[in-house]
């Protein structure tokens, strides 16, 4: 019995991947069989088919079926017979093709949908191809039947007899369709690919007529030019001789030579000069003409004029535009991503696919040249008129901005440059003009000027680089592009927290989406959890969809993204409680970060029995720290500070975001804790330097435009965009998957009402507010710590106190974790009625 089991799941113990490959082995052998059996096919064989008997086929030395020329013998060739006579031919090779793709795609767990495309286009054209060979086979007889078989004589005679000579027209337009759409499935796009054929086709001979038109005048003038000149050699020489003769003839007197002295030598002298004078005239009075037109201009253009014709600089302009970094295949992170899929067995998990992003333009921002020109002018007259020398410059266009590296002279200070900001920001025009002086890392000045036209960076072109697909990071962040038009991205476990500030509309919350989308594309739900605040509640909202895969919640929590006051709180105050169990794991793994942990735990080297667990990364995401600290104050700012201080090594990372960078929002003790910062334009620039340190965020020019430091330089980047519908095609494609059975849930606080050694008595140390709270939690009934917080105005801890002793009064229920206590007492009288047995007890 024990054996019959064992043969019997001998399939049902090889994994799920290894009966796909098994499955496709055996469907490209099916298809590899039939396109012999077509490929040998002789039509002799199917009449010894009909001779042979079930005692034929087992004889060894003799009988017909050794005669079967088919090289799969009895089977091929009734397979022959049916795929090549009776259907569509040798064209009927295309079945075996397509079989051979299905199980090509099977062996490689490629997604089979992928495949219908092929095979519709496949059966169509061996349908098409074997009529269209069979029309000519009625027509002409020109070759044996077997190329188009016995179903496509009858579709071409069906044709025949219905259209006449129109069904080789209809052919060949399906012919003709069918190639075009083998291009491209969108004829329309075809139609337009032929018309820009044709109008280069055009222009190329257009340029040719002009050349070859070109070159006929240039040959017309040049014989005009020779005989010309050959006309003046001419008339000089006959001038030369008739002069001869005459003096030879004539007798040389006073008055003779007079007319010919006059009309040679010095007349040419004369004109000479006069046609100068008279040049110079005419320029002079071209001046004065320009000059009075000039007088009745505004006086911007005059200066315009002026600063353009005195501009006689040898300062040349070198613009560099950043290629970009190199696009990664279409489907290379999806091949990875099933890949490391496949390693964690814990939940079966597909990745989101790239097709899921909107792909961006084809036609990419162009280099206004006259734009750069232009600012490079203003640029250097303006500092020209401040004696200010420039020896050489550099545009570095970006997607947003265009960067003006300048190197002036040994004897300029920088500060001298610096201190005209405001004047080359009027004299541009710029909405933000920003000044680096000097840049670092380099002995120049940058000056940071809009482009006219800006160019959005769409998240795809950003996820979709070798450089996000093929990197190592355990949490990689790609925010968008730099000046250099350089893929910018980060590993968050390095920074190893995060704060981003900016005024609204700004960009921040495509920010964060960014943030989020860029972890969803690289991190397995196994190696990855979120915690989302969101006090406007309606940011994240877009990611509830993801809770039973990416999400980390409190037990019991009604909501997946956090929006109350109370409850963040309490989810902070729990990952701490969650970091501190993390590190004793750490010290009995006595290892000294997360990675090694898990390496460890993965390996084995750790026991589950003792309480080691696989740990995931935490990214806490707040989306609005200003809400919180206006409601909480310091009992939010303590969870967060000590996280922000510790949480590093156990895999805990803080993301917050304000769009009031105020210092009673970003406090000292969080802005230690936190060297990664992003700012995107702020409204001043004490808003800049709380957040940044420094200057320059008030001069970002909005719509995603930010700046970032890690502690060391500020890079200047635009951000990703990535759209509300390409957030909802993500979620939707993770939230449609099977999640897991059992969510990730954070660690309980500890009730101070469990122990009864930490349960005061009632009757002792009642708070002075103990009967304002009981009334205020009556009249809502609602037993809320931030309830009695807002109502009496007092603090977390205190709030707390009195809710434990209206617990242990009988007037509010248990602990429940995230969600507010019960109220036992249903109204004012009877609260009045339990109010004043206490009072009789406690005398």
């Amino acid at each position: 019995m024990t054996k019959k089991n064992s043969s019997g799941n001998f399939l049902g113990g090889l994994s799920e991947s290894r009966k796909m490959e098994i499955l496709g082995i055996l469907i490209m052998a099916v298809g590899g069989l039939i396109g012999l059996s077509i490929i040998s096919y002789d039509p002799a064989d199917f009449t010894l088919i009909q001779s042979l008997s079930s005692d034929s086929l087992f004889m060894l030395d003799q009988g017909p079926a050794l005669r079967i020329q088919n090289w799969l013998g009895v089977i091929g060739a009734y397979l022959a017979h049916f795929f090549v006579y009776l259907l569509f031919g040798y064209m009927s090779i295309i079945v075996p093709l397509i079989i051979l793709g299905y199980g090509w795609f099977i062996f490689r767990d490629r997604d089979i949908a992928q495949m219908l495309w092929p095979t519709a286009y496949g059966i169509w054209s061996m349908v098409l191809l074997s009529s269209i060979l069979g029309w000519f086979n009625i027509e002409y007889d020109w070759y044996s039947s077997v190329w188009n078989g016995s179903a496509g004589i009858a579709i071409s005679r069906i044709l025949q007899n219905i259209t006449g000579i129109g069904s080789i027209i209809i052919l060949s337009v399906l012919l003709l369709t069918t190639l075009l759409a083998l291009l491209d499935r969108d004829l329309q796009q075809t139609v337009e690919r032929f018309k820009e054929w044709i109008a280069g086709i055009k222009a190329s001979f257009a340029d040719w007529q002009e050349r070859r038109q070109a070159k006929k005048e240039a040959k017309r003038e040049k014989k005009k030019q020779k005989a010309k000149e050959k006309e003046i050699r001419r008339q000089r020489k006959a001038e030369k001789q008739a002069s001869q003769k005459k003096s030879s003839s004539e007798p040389k007197t006073n008055s003779t030579p007079k007319e010919p002295e006059e009309d040679s030598k010095p007349k040419s002298i004369d004109e000479i000069v006069e046609q100068s004078q008279q040049q110079d005239r005419e320029r002079i009075k071209r001046e004065q003409e320009e000059v009075q037109s000039l007088d009745s201009r505004p006086r911007a253009d005059i200066e315009k004029k002026k600063i353009a014709e005195d501009e006689e600089d040898d300062v040349d302009i070198s613009v560099y535009v950043g290629e970009g970094d190199e696009q990664a295949d279409e489907k290379e992170l999806d091949k990875q991503n099933k890949d490391k899929a496949k390693e964690i067995p814990q939940v079966k998990y597909k990745f989101p696919t790239i097709d899921l992003l909107d792909s961006p333009p084809n036609e990419g921002n162009d280099v206004d040249l006259e734009e750069i020109k232009e600012n490079k002018r203003i640029i250097l007259d303006k500092l020209k008129r401040h004696n200010i020398e420039i020896r050489s410059i550099n545009a570095i266009v970006g997607p947003t901005v265009t960067l003006y590296e300048l190197d002036p002279a040994p004897d300029v200070k920088i500060s001298k440059i610096e201190s005209y900001a405001n004047d080359l920001k009027m004299a541009t025009a710029a909405k933000g003009l920003r000044i680096m002086a000097p840049i670092p890392g380099r002995s120049a000045v940058g000056i940071e000027v809009p482009n006219g036209s800006r160019e959005t960076v769409f998240i795809k072109s950003v996820i979709n680089t070798k450089k996000f697909v093929e990197s190592d990071h355990e949490l990689p962040l790609a925010f968008g592009k730099t000046i250099e038009n350089e893929v910018f991205m980060v590993d968050l476990t390095k920074m190893p927290h995060l704060l981003i500030a900016g005024a609204t509309g700004s960009g921040k919350t495509v920010g964060m989406n960014t943030i989020i989308t860029c972890l969803l594309y690289k991190c397995h739900p196994d190696d990855l959890k979120f915690v989302m605040i969101d006090p406007k509640k309606i940011e994240l909202s877009l990611f509830q969809k993801i809770e039973d895969h990416f999400l980390a919640t409190l037990p019991g929590a009604e909501e997946p993204i956090i929006t109350d006051t109370a409850a963040a709180q309490e989810t902070l105050e729990s990952l701490t409680k969650e970091m501190d169990e993390r590190y004793d794991l750490l010290k009995d793994g006595m290892v000294r970060d997360i990675r090694s942990y898990n390496e460890k735990f993965d390996n084995g080297e750790l026991d589950e029995e003792e309480g080691h667990r696989h740990l995931p990364y935490i990214v806490v995401l707040i989306d609005e720290l200003a809400d919180l600290m206006m409601t909480a104050g310091k009992q939010i700012e303590e969870p967060i500070s000590r996280l922000a201080q510790l949480a590093r090594a156990v895999g805990i990372h803080l993301v917050v975001a304000t769009q009031r960078p105020s210092v009673n929002v970003i406090t000292g003790t969080i802005k230690a804790n936190f060297p990664g910062r992003i700012a995107y334009q702020v409204a001043s620039k004490v808003d800049s330097r709380t957040i940044l340190d420094t200057g320059g965020a008030d001069q970002l020019i909005g719509r995603g435009d930010m700046l970032f430091t890690n502690g060391g330089g500020m890079t200047r980047i635009q951000n990703a965009f990535v759209s509300t519908e390409e957030v909802e095609k993500i979620t939707d494609f993770i939230g449609k998957q099977r999640g897991y059975n059992k969510k990730y849930e954070l660690p309980v606080l500890q009730d101070e009402t469990s122990s009864s050694g930490d349960i005061p008595d009632p009757l002792e140390d009642i708070d002075e507010l103990f009967e304002a709270a009981a009334k205020v939690i009556v009249l809502h009934q609602q037993g809320s710590v931030s309830l009695l917080q807002r109502k009496l105005k007092i603090g977390y801890n205190r709030a707390g106190r009195i809710v434990d002793q209206l617990f242990n009064a009988g007037i509010v229920g248990p602990y429940q974790g995230s969600t507010a206590r019960d109220v036992l007492v249903e109204d004012e009288e009877e609260l009045e009625q339990l109010l004043d047995d206490l009072d009789e007890f406690e005398r």
